[in-house]
């Protein structure tokens, strides 16, 4: 959150709400108040410059500035890959014996998984398909929270680009119902990069990568890696 005093403006007087009022934020951005309230609303376009702008203003990294300018010019509808395709990167999960990894679709819903997630997290076929998140599935197994987090916001991504898709809504409700401890992370509406958080897998260090292997966000692979030993010294 911008603070006013942080960017020169008095800090003093009465405010309904903490942070940057929309005229302040717009006067900074260089733009009106109408046009600003405009774009809030979608009801204007924006360059992209004027979209950096804004995000300067708000102070949003990379990941929050490309979030800021999908939001205004959203991509085109996700569209699911082959089944051919789906099952040869299913095969690949397959190839990681030791690695916890699932296949996610836009949703973050859970495709497929291998043998190392079902020991570490359960077999999401254990539960009724609604259910099977990969948000929700952690939650259920108590992941950490250093893994928890980082899902949560690219769900939260996931949930302003999709906004009106109903299963998005199903998702959130069953969060909120199932794991009202994810509601604090919900409603700050906090994004970023996923990164590469480490957290603790059966005793052990590990690192969460989320890959893209189409170049595409319609799918993805969330893979746990223990790091790789050190080789011995000799001599």
């Amino acid at each position: 959150m911008v603070e006013p005093a942080s960017v020169g403006l008095p800090a003093g007087g009465r405010r309904r709400i903490q942070g940057l009022r929309r005229e302040e934020l717009a006067s900074l951005a260089g733009v009106s108040l109408t046009w600003y309230t405009g774009l809030e609303q979608g009801r204007v376009t924006a360059s992209a410059q004027v979209l950096d702008a804004v995000g300067r203003v708000l102070r949003l990294d990379e990941v929050g500035r490309r979030h800021l300018r999908r939001l205004v010019a959203p991509e085109p509808p996700a569209i699911a890959p082959p089944g051919e395709h789906l099952r040869g990167l299913a095969g690949l999960l397959d190839s990681w014996p030791a690695s916890p990894a699932a296949l996610l679709d836009h949703h973050l819903d859970i495709v497929a998984t291998n043998a190392a997630w079902a020991r570490a997290w359960g077999d999401p076929a254990g539960h009724e398909p609604a259910r099977r998140h990969v948000l929700w599935l952690l939650a259920a197994a108590s992941a950490p929270a250093e893994l928890l987090l980082p899902v949560a916001r690219q769900f939260r991504m996931a949930a302003d680009l999709h906004a009106g898709d109903p299963r998005i809504a199903e998702i959130g409700a069953l969060l909120r119902a199932d794991h009202p401890a994810l509601d604090l992370v919900w409603d700050c509406r906090g994004i970023g990069a996923f990164g590469h958080p480490t957290f603790d897998l059966v005793g052990e260090p590990a690192a969460a990568h989320l890959l893209h292997p189409t170049g595409r966000p319609e799918i993805a692979v969330l893979v746990a890696a223990r790091p790789r030993p050190r080789p011995h010294r000799t001599g």
